[in-house]
């Protein structure tokens, strides 16, 4: 025993106490982050201006309700989407004949950004809308939608003033993220595919005084279906945003997709752990 005061020595039954205690720890700091990832990938990553999220995720989804992360414009599904893996968390499948979630109130303004991942069954005979923005007052309508050649439409003005589209096509069971951005002091409209600048249009962009009417996989106004168009295929991760985003922020919302671990990561890492 004076031996072992005298060198500082243990027994070593406490220095094994110790590792395990260290190793605990360890693995409690590496679940955590793991966790904490996920939930990065489960918010956008600009969030100034954002007037709803829509994850489609299990936890925020159901037979009926779709919630906003904001808690303001919980969308009300209609039909039966089902939910699916998506490229961020899960996604909502629509059949493309009466699936489609209606979020309500979600814009205002002549300032606006739309931003969504989509992954089509397949490329359409006729145009399929993605997201429908009614304006109650008339006159503001704005959309956008797949055609048969695999572009994106869009409009935002005047009701059926103001259409353009991309140059570049989506491809079929492929994930594509989608922006559109109407900046309206500049009277100046962009559509981003994959976070790259693709298309763009001049044209004024009428200023809505109350809220409009916000429709997900279906074209929709206020009382009635003004384009039943139906979806048919995957959309996930769905934002609006009360201000045009610039291209920085277009290409940091699409890129966090790809920052985060994929869901199969956190199995991997405890299973090594636990080999250890």
């Amino acid at each position: 025993m004076r031996y072992i005061a005298r060198h500082g020595f243990t027994n070593p039954g406490d220095e094994l106490m110790k590792l395990d205690l260290c190793f605990t720890l360890f693995c409690a700091a590496v679940i955590a982050f793991a966790f904490a990832s996920t939930e990065v990938a489960h918010a956008q990553s600009i969030e100034d201006g954002l007037g709803g999220h829509w994850t489609f995720d299990k936890s925020d989804t159901d037979a009926k309700i779709a919630k906003d992360a904001l808690g303001e414009n919980d969308g009300e599904i209609k039909g039966a989407p089902k939910i699916v893996e998506g490229i961020v968390g899960d996604a909502l499948r629509f059949n493309g004949k009466e699936d489609y979630v209606v979020m309500g109130a979600a814009t205002t303004g002549q300032d606006l950004t739309y931003a969504m991942w989509i992954k089509p069954t397949a490329l359409p005979e006729g145009p399929k809308v993605i997201i429908w923005d009614d304006d109650p007052q008339g006159g503001g309508d704005s959309w956008l939608e797949l055609l048969a050649d695999g572009t994106i439409q869009t409009q935002r003005g005047g009701d059926g003033f103001g259409v353009f589209k991309t140059e570049t096509a989506v491809e079929a069971d492929e994930w594509t993220h989608v922006t559109f951005v109407a900046a309206g002091e500049d009277e100046k409209k962009f559509l981003y595919i994959n976070g790259e600048l693709d298309a763009e249009a001049d044209g004024k962009i009428n200023s809505r005084d109350t809220r409009s009417h916000v429709v997900v996989a279906v074209g929709h106004d206020r009382n009635a279906f003004i384009k039943p168009f139906y979806f048919d295929g995957d959309i996930d991760d769905v934002a609006v945003y009360h201000r045009a985003l610039d291209d920085k922020e277009v290409m940091d919302n699409y890129q966090i997709a790809f920052d985060v671990e994929p869901t199969g990561k956190l199995a991997l890492t405890w299973g090594a752990i636990k080999a250890h």
